[in-house]
């Protein structure tokens, strides 16, 4: 499952970010790379900026100082709506964010025919074929009301895919779900790592990140502590901040 790095350009360029709330500074001179086709699961305890960064790189926050770029195009949120296509992020967030007046196909072809501009059909069949993906398409018809937690999760994962994203990142995806419910998630999730989706995970599901990723980013504080292999973050890590932290989510 698991690939080389590339050598080229990476899809997701962090350089340098900072970031304040106020006088609180939650992120610190963060640098992050993220090549094509690669898996990195961002860590750490609650309020160590996690999802701060996340809504940074995807165009949702604005930062102070540094630079992200993704395909090679500034991000911030005053960038324009063409640039912002042309980055091509996809987000899945802890909250599902369906609209809940409008069916699962309705929820996953809205923004295909604002944003791709495509041709009613042509969204219907790529919904339609995403919705297959995590093994929802007969809920077609049905209203987020009337789904598992669960089930409106991987409706909001399949909704992400049909703008064929080049770069997909979880906030906490699973977080919001009951334990039964999780599973299903990652399942959809490690899929679309097998199929080589670009992903930024922040997520404290350990095993995931064991099985998934090909990078294991530590934060805390607002600080990138670690940045490591799976194997070397789990089996070999000798640093008493990160040490606590695996003993508190296994």
């Amino acid at each position: 499952m698991k690939t080389q790095s590339q050598a080229a350009a990476p899809v997701v360029h962090v350089s340098g970010v900072n970031k304040h709330f106020g006088s609180h500074q939650v992120l610190h001179d963060v640098h992050l790379n993220v090549a094509a086709g690669e898996r990195v699961v961002i860590c750490g305890p609650s309020g160590s900026g996690k999802s701060t960064l996340a809504r940074c790189i995807s165009g949702l926050e604005p930062y102070g100082s540094g630079e992200v770029r993704v395909n090679g195009q500034s991000v911030s949120p005053r960038m324009r709506h063409s640039a912002l296509v042309a980055a091509n992020i996809g987000m899945v967030f802890q909250q599902f964010n369906l609209f809940p007046h409008l069916t699962v196909l309705q929820n996953c072809t809205l923004a295909q025919r604002w944003v791709r501009r495509r041709g009613k059909q042509e969204a219907r069949d790529i919904a339609m074929a995403q919705l297959a993906k995590v093994r929802l398409a007969e809920k077609a018809t049905a209203y987020p009301g009337q789904l598992s937690g669960g089930q409106q999760q991987r409706v909001a994962i399949a909704r992400a895919l049909c703008l064929d994203p080049s770069v997909l990142i979880f906030d906490e995806a699973t977080s919001a779900l009951d334990p039964e419910m999780v599973k299903e998630v990652l399942d959809a999730m490690t899929l679309l790592a097998k199929d080589g989706m670009t992903m930024i995970c922040i997520t404290h599901e350990m095993g995931f990140a064991r099985a998934v990723a090909d990078k294991v980013v530590f934060m805390e504080a607002g600080h990138i502590v670690q940045q490591e292999t799976p194997d070397n973050f789990f089996d070999a890590n000798a640093d008493p901040r990160i040490q606590h932290f695996l003993k508190g989510v296994h």
